[in-house]
């Protein structure tokens, strides 16, 4: 007799959802395994950003089943939800922080709005994530004050401050130059391991996905067409994959859409 697999940390059972009369998802499934680095990678547009909304609980499905271990996100209520979503950290595309604020507030207001924790504790563990990620000596600068790989740096230790299970980041090398992408990667690769940490990386970036990632999947017209190892996506034989990872103009892609019209 089999034994039954544990839970994922997070998992897509058929997952369809429909904006209106467009189908966004068509038939998702997923798995993202305990200390894997996943990345869901496709064309702007695709649909990934919106896995991680899923996922979060922010957008339910239309069809199918989305879960955190063993809980279905979408049929929690809203105080359970609320809780689930402590054990999740967040980096948004433009890192999302809050201008009016200081780094260390910026950092803090998780725990601050979702803890009881003393002024003192909260402080102790700002810090400490801020010494992560090489960001304490601007604890008490603006985000206007920061470059963007900065305004990275604390979005990242914002997203660690609850020692959360998950962390889901958004485009993390959006509006980046090359070399401060590279110290970013470097900076998730490094946080995710030391903290123990699972995550899941949205992006168009292949420099930052094959640096990143310790498993892939390749999001295409709503549905998941391959996914695997870095060196398994590098071998496929997949077009659209082939043409997506070389960034060719020529292949399944771009054939009928008004781009390739546009560049004939």
């Amino acid at each position: 007799m089999s034994q039954a697999r544990d839970p994922a940390v997070v998992e897509l059972r058929d997952v369809r959802l429909n904006f209106e009369d467009k189908e966004v998802l068509e038939g998702v499934s997923l798995r993202v395994e305990t200390l894997d680095r996943l990345v869901i990678m496709g064309q702007s547009g695709s649909g990934k950003s919106t896995i991680l909304r899923l996922i979060l609980g922010i957008l339910p499905p239309t069809e199918g089943e989305v879960f955190f271990k063993q809980f279905e996100i979408s049929r929690l209520r809203r105080r359970k939800l609320q809780h689930i979503r402590t054990q999740m950290g967040m980096v948004y595309q433009y890192s999302a922080l809050l201008s009016s604020r200081t780094v260390r507030d910026n950092v803090a207001l998780p725990l601050e709005e979702l803890t009881h924790k003393t002024r003192a504790e909260i402080d102790q563990s700002v810090d400490q994530k801020l010494e992560m990620v090489g960001m304490l000596d601007v604890k008490e600068q603006m985000p206007s004050e920061l470059s963007g790989g900065m305004r990275k740096r604390v979005s990242l230790a914002r997203a660690l401050v609850m020692e959360p299970e998950l962390i889901l980041f958004d485009e993390p090398s959006a509006g980046l130059d090359p070399v401060i992408s590279s110290v970013i990667d470097e900076l998730i690769i490094s946080l995710t391991e030391q903290s123990k940490v699972t995550s899941v990386i949205v992006t168009h970036e292949m420099d930052s996905a094959f640096r990143i990632g310790t498993r892939m999947a390749m999001l295409y017209q709503g549905k998941i067409i391959e996914q695997g190892t870095p060196e398994e996506m590098q071998r496929s034989e997949n077009p659209v994959v082939a043409q997506f990872l070389s960034g060719s103009t020529e292949g399944p892609i771009l054939e009928g859409s008004q781009d390739a019209i546009a560049t004939k």
